[in-house]
């Protein structure tokens, strides 16, 4: 895998930044529901056409696969993959329990992930083969081995269906306590090692997961599917992330 050079990472943050200008200087406002169910704003629309405008600037040989416009160029060796608002639920209710997520891939492998959220100041930067960073300052997870010493952040209820629901209630039991809907922002907290897992139903796509990877993983976690199969840009479904190898082997025995 080649790792991405000084000028990937920059333009991630680049876009980390632009998005954040669309963000906090447009006027939010309503919403429309796509065809499967889920809400979609003006603003999710407004802040990829921002960074699909910068990577064409900034990089034209690049892929870009964004949520709201679909692919271009999804067959190039580098691929940008763009959520612009995850949580977008949350978002349109008014709630800053939201992120942008930015992901460039090399071959298929996520190698920059970028977790932002301007209103409260938060940019997380994972980078394969140098670590994440919050804000520029270094972060790691945390060295708890069982689920009852750590927190665990478990995603909206009503993403689980009768096959996970299950390993839901496992993970619920075992953990320390939890907390709910934390999306995105609750991988930027296990990068940072204020929680122990983070627990995602199956209704991931890869524009939600991509630039998780490289976050956790720079930190010194590991994140996988229910069965603890690695992730790559194509992944869907449900996922799971923890602290450390320990953690996640204990909590893949509570899925199942």
């Amino acid at each position: 895998m080649t790792r991405p050079d000084d000028a990937h990472i920059a333009l991630a943050i680049r876009l980390a930044a632009r998005a954040g200008e669309v963000l906090t200087t447009q006027r939010m406002g309503g919403f429309e529901m796509k065809t499967d169910g889920s809400p979609v704003t003006a603003l999710d629309r407004e802040v990829e056409t921002a960074l699909r405008a910068e990577i064409a600037q900034a990089a034209p040989t690049h892929g870009v696969i964004g949520e709201e416009q679909g692919a271009e160029r999804p067959d190039r060796d580098w691929v940008w993959i763009l959520d612009p608002i995850d949580g977008t639920r949350q978002f349109a209710a008014g709630l800053p329990n939201f992120g942008v997520l930015i992901a460039l891939c090399h071959l298929g492998q996520p190698v920059i992930g970028v977790i932002a959220n301007p209103l409260i100041g938060l940019t997380c930067v994972g980078v394969a083969g140098q670590g994440t960073t919050l804000n520029g300052r270094r972060v790691e997870t945390g060295a708890a081995g069982q689920p009852h010493e750590v927190i665990a952040c478990l995603s909206d209820p009503d993403a689980f269906d009768a096959r996970t629901r299950p390993g839901f209630e496992a993970v619920r039991a075992a953990s320390l306590w939890n907390v709910y809907d934390g999306g995105c922002l609750g991988h930027a907290a296990l990068a940072q090692g204020r929680i122990g897992i983070a627990l995602s139903g199956p209704n991931l796509e890869a524009f939600d997961i991509a630039a998780l990877i490289p976050v956790i993983e720079g930190a010194g976690g590991v994140i996988s599917d229910w069965q603890g199969k690695g992730l790559d840009a194509a992944s869907a479904g449900a996922v799971v992330a923890t602290a450390n190898p320990r953690l996640h082997d204990r909590v893949l025995s509570l899925l199942g």
